[in-house]
């Protein structure tokens, strides 16, 4: 069973830690599909995931959706 976040749900500071965390995620992730090495973002790319388990508190498999969008998805980014 998936545990579904709104992150409109968190207080502001979580909100923006979140979202904060998601975009570093993301940007690496572009990075990463470009670069000659690309198994050299992947220690990166985890902490990121691990960050955002961490700010939410969970040890569930998770979804962040803002309002009907989701805006995270762990089980997207398999590789690392």
């Amino acid at each position: 069973m998936v545990k579904i976040f709104d992150i409109n749900d968190f207080d502001e500071r979580k909100q923006f830690e979140i979202k904060l965390q998601i975009a570093l995620l993301n940007n690496t992730l572009k990075i990463r599909e470009n670069s000659k090495n690309p198994e050299k973002y992947d220690e990166y790319i985890g902490e990121r995931k691990d960050k955002i388990r961490s700010i939410i508190n969970t040890t569930a498999r998770f979804t962040i959706m803002d309002r009907e969008k989701v805006i995270y998805d762990p089980e997207v980014i398999k590789f690392a």
